[in-house]
Formats: structure tokens, C-alpha cells, sequence
């Protein structure tokens, strides 16, 4: 860019922004990522039948073992007198293994052969850093050979053409926006629940916010040079008026179709989101991957009730989401995927809780996943370090989720050929 840097182009775009005349916050990320003529493509958005994919971040170390339990194994109460779930209250799935008994709304999903539970799920040399490991399940890079830090799916956007710089490629509802999403040029933005909608306002009486609406409108429709910075500030805003526009269109839709059976955990934040995600693909939006993050798995005290409460929540909250999806028809278009940065340790600690570990599992749900039990349990006698050794690479669930499913190269996008689960 000539005349000044790159970064001091964004700032001064910022400050532009932070006028009163500004882009919505939903926007501002991708904004930032893109560059002077990456802007032509925003508004070829891809298809609303096209594949979704629905990422779900468990944050701070799910333990496997108590999710999806192996009962019949002596060695599991052995390791844990105090806090392993009770052979009778199990859910069974097969012979060996049961979901923790908060999760039984989701049998209705597994009995349908909606879900799949994968076992074993880890990685070579194992991280036992929060942020460490995450950056690895977000990166899909565990050996750190890749030259720059280019989340998974943004290399999914990056070798899809239509996806690359549509800002409605990826949506998070996380908050932040997730590094699995993040590459120098975005193709992802940040929602937040109830944000406002800075080109329209439901105060008609309020003069001044009216005014301000009409000088946005008017900044972002006024000619300007082209390709000039100013001309990048208003393509920006033109584009996050017809975005903004679609998801308002989106929301408003959902309120006509919502299945009745769809009931949702009420005051949670988790549903709330998964609900959100609802609305937007009931309602046509052209997002590709959405991203939902529900926290509070770092389980070292009085993991009993937390955990418990947390999995009945999500357990819920994912049963009301795919009755949204089967009721208008989307169930086959839907595909969901969980994921932690790592396990627990096989046995609890003196506080009623576990450590942080290795191997967990993972959970796929939608109409087109091929339903049942998926990878070998890790052995409860032959740990590593007190410690379950992993049985099945991440890398192998994402390369089946990109080949099967978002029609991706998987070997390009993951750097490596991978073996994939036959889980779509």
C-alpha cells in the first residue's frame, strides 16, 4: 500500500470507524484482514443448501472418560472411587462403553443413527497447556511444520475461491474470533448476541440516532476514488449493510418455522448461542462453518456436579438444535462437530476432580453422519505417565469432515494425508 503501512492504514481506518460512522462490530475483524482490492468477491456468497458445518469447543479439558464411560471395566472404579459414574446409572451405547447419565436426551440422536462417538482422540507428543494445545486442535499443526500460523478452516476458505473473502464464510459466536478461523486475509466475523444493527434503529423518534443512520448510509453509498483507502472503507460498508441485512432477515425468519419440539435450556449461554445458529441457517444465511465455544470443563475440584450439569445442558441443547434442523428439512445439510484440547487423567485427584490429560473423545452428530461407536478406547492398564494413550489422530476426524463432507482437499488443507474415520 503506498503512501503509508498496512497497519497504519487499519488504525486510521479504525479511528475513521470509531467516529460515530462506523461498520458493524460483526465486521470489524474481517475488515481488518482484508486488503485494497480483496474486496470485488464479498458479495458472491456461497449457496444456502451448500454443506454446514457446526463446530463446538468444549473450553478447558473435557473428560473423556466420564462422557462416554467404560462401565464393564473393573480398572475404571479402581481409578476412581469418588467421582466414577455408577455402573448402573449409565447409558449403554454397546458392550462396554455409556454416556454419562446427564446425556441421555442424547440417545434419541444415536438411536436414530445421528451421533457418533469417537474414542481415543489425541495427538502425538501431547500438550498439557490449555493454550497450547488449543492453538494445536486449531491449527491441526501438533509438530509446528507449517510456516504460518493459518487456522484449519481458513485454509478450507483459502483453497475455496467464493469462500476466501466473503466475510459470511465463517461465523463465530465465541466472542473472539477463533484461531481456527484466523489468516491474513479473513473470511470469518465475530456475532454477538443482541449486538446493534448500526444501519437501522427501532427509535424512529430518537432525531439524532435517525441522523447518524443517514450519515452512515450516506458515507458508504457516496463515490470515492478507486481503489483508494477511502474506497476500501466504503466497499466495507457497503458489504456490511447487505450482510447485516441478511442475517437480519435470517433471524426474522426463524421465529415462522422453529419446531415446537425445539425446547432449548432457558438462561444459558451455550443454548442461546446454539440457538442463534438456528435462526441463521433456517433462515437462509450463506454461512459455511459456524463456531460455538461452552466453557468450564477444566474440572479440578468437585468435578461430580460440574460436569454433570454441563453435559445435561449441552446434551439438551444439541436434542432441541437437530429438532430445529429435522423439522425444516436441514437435518441432511447439518453436520456437527465437538472438540476439547485434551483429556483428564485416568485417576481423579485428592479433590474430587482430575487433572489435565490426554486422550479424550469426540462427539459428530447430523443426518448424514454414520451413527455408533468410532475408534478403539483408549486401555485403562497401559498408560503413559499415568496418563491414556491416544488411539485416534484429530487430524483423522477433520480429514474425513473435509473430503466427505465440505468437499475440500484434506491433504491440502491438513498439510498431510491422513487416514480418514468413515464417520460421513
Amino acid at each position: 500500500m503506498s503512501g503509508q503501512t498496512r497497519r497504519e492504514f487499519l488504525h486510521n481506518g479504525m479511528s475513521f470507524v470509531a467516529m460515530g460512522i462506523g461498520m458493524p462490530a460483526l465486521f470489524m475483524e474481517a475488515a481488518q484482514a482484508n486488503t485494497l482490492g480483496k474486496l470485488a468477491s464479498l458479495g458472491s456468497s456461497p449457496s444456502s443448501t451448500d454443506k454446514i458445518l457446526v463446530l463446538v469447543e468444549f473450553g478447558g479439558g473435557n473428560d473423556g472418560l466420564n462422557t462416554v464411560v467404560p462401565y464393564l471395566d473393573p480398572v475404571y472404579q479402581k481409578l476412581r472411587p469418588k467421582i466414577g459414574v455408577r455402573k448402573q446409572e449409565v447409558i449403554p451405547i454397546d458392550k462396554n462403553l455409556g454416556l454419562h447419565p446427564r446425556m441421555k436426551p442424547l440417545m434419541e440422536l444415536y438411536e436414530k443413527g445421528h451421533l457418533a462417538v469417537v474414542n481415543g482422540v489425541g495427538y502425538p507428543n501431547p500438550n498439557y497447556s490449555h493454550f497450547e494445545s488449543m492453538d494445536i486442535w486449531q491449527l491441526a499443526d501438533p509438530a509446528h511444520q507449517m510456516k504460518e500460523r493459518v487456522g484449519w478452516v481458513a485454509r478450507y476458505f483459502n483453497e475455496d475461491g467464493h469462500l476466501k473473502t466473503n466475510p459470511l464464510s465463517g461465523l463465530t459466536l465465541s466472542g473472539n474470533m477463533p484461531l481456527a478461523f484466523t489468516a491474513e486475509e479473513m473470511a470469518a466475523s465475530v456475532y454477538s448476541q443482541g449486538q446493534e444493527d448500526p444501519f437501522t434503529s427501532s427509535n424512529k423518534g430518537d432525531t439524532e440516532a435517525q441522523a447518524k443512520l443517514a450519515a452512515r448510509r450516506a458515507i458508504y453509498s457516496q463515490g470515492t476514488v478507486a481503489n483508494s483507502h477511502l474506497d476500501f472503507i466504503r466497499k466495507v460498508g457497503q458489504h456490511a449493510y447487505t450482510n447485516t441485512t441478511e442475517i437480519r432477515t435470517a433471524l426474522a425468519t426463524y421465529d415462522k418455522k422453529a419446531s415446537k419440539e425445539s425446547r432449548y435450556p432457558q438462561y444459558n449461554d451455550f443454548a442461546n448461542s446454539m440457538q442463534s445458529v438456528a435462526k441463521l441457517i433456517i433462515g437462509g444465511l450463506s454461512t459455511r462453518v459456524y463456531y460455538v465455544s461452552v466453557g468450564g470443563f477444566d474440572t479440578h475440584a468437585n468435578q461430580p456436579y460440574a460436569h454433570g450439569q454441563l453435559l445435561g445442558t449441552i446434551a439438551e441443547t444439541l436434542v432441541a438444535f437437530f429438532h430445529d434442523m429435522e423439522s425444516q428439512g436441514r437435518m441432511n445439510d447439518v453436520t456437527l462437530m465437538t472438540f476439547s484440547e485434551f483429556g483428564r487423567r485416568a485417576e481423579e485427584n485428592d479433590s474430587n476432580g482430575t487433572d489435565h490429560g490426554t486422550a479424550s473423545m469426540m462427539f459428530v452428530a447430523g443426518g448424514a453422519v454414520k451413527g455408533g461407536v468410532h475408534g478403539e478406547h483408549p486401555s485403562l492398564t497401559d498408560l503413559k505417565d499415568g496418563d491414556l494413550k491416544f488411539t485416534t489422530d484429530f487430524r483423522r476426524v477433520y480429514a474425513n469432515v473435509l473430503d466427505s463432507w465440505l468437499g475440500a482437499d484434506s491433504q491440502k488443507v491438513l498439510g498431510g494425508k491422513y487416514d480418514a474415520l468413515k464417520l460421513i
